[in-house]
């Protein structure tokens, strides 16, 4: 019997070093494709519709299926791609596979019950309060084990290569900071947003939520991206490497302006919520979208690429509307005293659709086809370009942007926009027909194949 005959297996040096084979990214994409589908952009679309027809932003009847959209959209729609795209891109070596694929099950099936059971307490503890207050806590919890699960995978159990991390990887770091706080922060939130005083739901939900939402998708979902591309944009889609030192201070001039305008905001509230009073806030919002912009210019999007992928389109559309976000960020005070207004839901609530879907969706949606294409070996540069999806996503999404921002000024603008969420969703269907044919065809293949 030689040596290695005598050795276990689940120490074998190539064992501990050779990287495993896995597809572990397939069902998360397929997860978040259903989530967007259905509690995400398909409720954001009804609620939107909703609120346009009432004429009001605040309408109680519609805020349980909002929360509702907004934690399956962070969660279901964001979370499960960053985890699927995240894993495969730390892979486990052979030695930890068994172990690597049990937990990015047992996460992908804690967050999605997370998701479908507070999609379900939202509205239901209107109706019965005890139970769906349980529920709504127990969903939370969920999320947040499935959030910490996700992080020790990718953190013990991947294939150790022994080669330095790069500097992108700062902004991943704080990305996983960011979820982990937003994540424990879920439950929390839910259950002092609904105690049985609805004036005191009130209160909590006005002062909190803007500042968590901020680090939900300006602290965990832009860092993210932000690490990503700066990254891939150069080694998969053939942009030249970007400006690392330019990124590094848009790095911390973002994150210093974020937790300084989640801050100004809680100030701002305290002190009755006049333009006075947002001073702080309005300062780090120009830190903010001047950090953005240094961001944009340091992923070197628009400027030529040395390839041409029917995905460059996306990406460059994400980033454009970043970059308009940004601006619209920069100029609040000057809507504000147009309309002689300390705050508004509609300018708001435009900045925050410009980020989410203009700038994360779209990236989702462009990285996305780009990995399915090369993870199934297919040219993507035969594919089908899919104008279709990148009209309707971005006119869907200017209409949102620009006629929210015009209900502050005549309330004929809310009919057209209640109508920019399904144009919206017929993008994201169209894209998720074509992206999820090769991700079922390979699991079918694999099903009926003989090992």
């Amino acid at each position: 019997m030689n040596v290695s005959e005598r050795i276990p297996l689940r120490i074998l040096p190539s064992k501990v070093s050779e990287r495993a084979d896995t597809n572990v990214y397939r069902p998360f994409f397929l997860f978040g494709m259903l989530t967007v589908l259905t509690a995400g952009c398909l409720l954001g679309a009804i609620a939107l519709l909703g609120i346009s027809m009432s004429k009001s932003y605040t309408v109680l009847s519609w805020a349980p299926y909002i929360k509702a959209h907004a934690n399956s959209q962070l969660f279901g729609w964001v979370g499960f791609f960053v985890m699927g795209f995240a894993m495969q891109q730390h892979a486990p070596s052979i030695a930890t596979t068994r172990n690597f694929h049990r937990l990015a099950w047992l996460a992908l099936g804690l967050m999605a019950t997370g998701i479908v059971l507070r999609f379900l307490a939202e509205p239901l503890i209107r109706v019965d309060y005890a139970p769906w207050y349980s529920i709504g806590i127990l969903s939370g919890v969920l999320q947040a084990t499935a959030v910490v699960l996700f992080i020790y995978n990718v953190s013990v159990n991947k294939q150790r290569t022994g080669q330095p991390l790069t500097w992108q990887t700062t902004f991943v770091f704080a990305s996983l900071f960011w979820l982990l706080v937003v994540a424990i922060a879920e439950p929390i939130a839910f259950a002092l947003s609904h105690t049985q005083e609805a004036q005191a739901n009130i209160l909590f939900t006005a002062k909190w939520m803007p500042p968590l939402r901020d680090a939900q998708f300006l602290g965990f979902v832009a860092m993210m991206i932000f690490g990503v591309s700066l990254t891939k944009l150069n080694s998969c889609f053939g942009a030249k490497p970007a400006y690392e030192s330019l990124a590094r201070f848009a790095f911390l001039l973002w994150n210093l302006s974020l937790i300084v305008k989640m801050a100004g905001w809680i100030y701002a509230f305290e002190a009755g919520m006049t333009l006075q009073s947002r001073t702080i806030e309005f300062a780090a919002c120009l830190g903010l979208g001047t950090a953005a912009i240094l961001l944009i210019a340091s992923s070197r999007t628009f400027e030529a690429f040395a390839e041409s992928y029917r995905s460059h389109k996306f990406v460059r559309a994400a980033y454009f509307w970043l970059g308009v976000a940004s601006i619209m960020l920069i100029f609040e005070p000057l809507h504000l005293a147009a309309t002689g207004n300390a705050f508004s839901h509609a300018y708001l609530g435009a900045i925050r659709h410009a980020v989410t879907v203009g700038f994360i969706s779209q990236m989702i949606l462009g990285f996305g086809m780009h990995v399915v294409a090369r993870m199934n070996d297919l040219d993507e540069r035969k594919l089908p370009q899919l104008w279709s999806v990148f009209i309707l996503l971005n006119l869907g999404n200017a209409m949102r942007v620009g006629f929210e921002v015009m209900t502050d000024y005549t309330p004929t603008a809310f009919m057209p926009m209640g109508m920019t969420g399904f144009i919206e969703l017929t993008a994201l269907a169209i894209w998720a027909a074509h992206v999820s044919r090769p991700l079922l065809s390979a699991g079918i293949r694999r099903a009926f194949s003989v090992s």
